[in-house]
């Protein structure tokens, strides 16, 4: 959204505020350090560190027995939110279904 709004001129719109201010507000706790190599016109991330990390290799670990344990994560509880998700997908699907039937 930012660069359609920047494409388009709109930088001093209300709404290039909104997001410039969302896109603040997301990045006000990231803090870290990112190492980076330039060669030949690319870039290439070879590393990021930060004290206020989200990412847990002991919960995202598949490999590890009781993988999340201590954040109180049970995988089973992702099957509420997969099903509630598959019934907006699975509406959407049908009304393109729907649509390209009438279409024809």
């Amino acid at each position: 959204e930012f660069t359609r709004l920047c494409y388009n001129g709109f930088w001093f719109a209300p709404e290039m505020d909104l997001v410039r201010n969302s896109i603040d507000f997301s990045q006000k706790d990231v803090t870290g350090r990112v190492t980076l190599e330039l060669y030949k016109g690319n870039i290439t991330v070879k590393g990021r560190t930060s004290p206020n990390a989200l990412y847990n290799a002991d919960l995202a670990s598949m490999d590890i027995e009781g993988g999340g344990a201590s954040f109180d994560y049970n995988p089973a509880d992702a099957q509420g939110f997969i099903r509630i998700n598959a019934v907006r997908l699975k509406t959407y699907a049908a009304l393109r279904a729907q649509t390209k039937d009438s279409e024809e």
